[in-house]
């Protein structure tokens, strides 16, 4: 997901499959039998396997922050492919099916990354604009503040909580939570300048003080 939504928005890196040398064994112990013939292959496929995956989800992420959201679910589906272990597509491909309007298969997705890794911060964000995007704004918030028990310092959570105060004409509320936003990335100024959740207030001089 998107450091915009932000988020949402979160950077991912190739995975680096490093192996240790054999130990030798205990005075007491036997040594290690010789590795069944066949078993090394298959550790390799694996290795593979996983780094497949992730080569096919940092492409993925590149489309969805290009708003590309059909053509990053077929690089998550051939992440998910290459190593269903991933637990990181499946919340990713998630918010992907929910910009493109199918919540239940998207949402159900994202729990399957919190199934999979509990406390999952993009999957809790991702949970939390999945339930924005359908308006339903007290589990939005719910979910952002969750994401934010999770990393005190989620910029695009702050902003989030921001807008959800905006829509339902909560200044104070709104002003406080944007300040956090803009406290911890200045580019949330420009974001905010010219979303429309904060055309109510654009006048204020509290507003013009945070985005200036």
């Amino acid at each position: 997901m998107k450091n915009i939504p932000a988020t949402i928005v979160i950077i991912a890196a190739v995975a680096l499959l490093a192996g240790c040398g054999p130990q030798p064994a205990p005075a007491n112990q036997p040594p290690a039998k010789p590795p069944v013939a066949g078993k090394a292959p298959a550790l390799a496929a694996d290795s593979a396997g996983a780094a497949e995956a992730e080569q096919h989800f940092a492409a993925g992420r590149d489309l969805y922050e290009r708003y590309e959201y059909r053509a990053a679910v077929a690089e998550y589906d051939r992440a998910i492919a290459a190593d269903p272990a991933n637990y990181k597509v499946y919340t990713a491909k998630g918010i992907a099916l929910c910009f493109e309007g199918d919540y239940k298969g998207g949402m159900a997705l994202i729990r399957k990354t919190l199934d999979m890794r509990p406390g999952y911060v993009p999957a809790l964000y991702d949970m939390a604009m999945a339930y924005k995007l359908q308006d339903d704004l007290d589990n939005s918030l719910h979910w952002f503040q969750q994401t934010l028990r999770g990393d005190p310092k989620n910029t695009w959570s702050y902003y989030g909580i921001a807008t959800i105060h905006a829509d339902r004409g909560e200044t104070r509320e709104a002003l406080e939570y944007l300040r956090k936003a803009v406290d911890l990335d200045k580019g949330v100024k420009e974001v905010a300048r010219r979303q429309e959740h904060f055309a109510r207030m654009r006048a204020l001089p509290e507003f013009q003080a945070i985005v200036r």
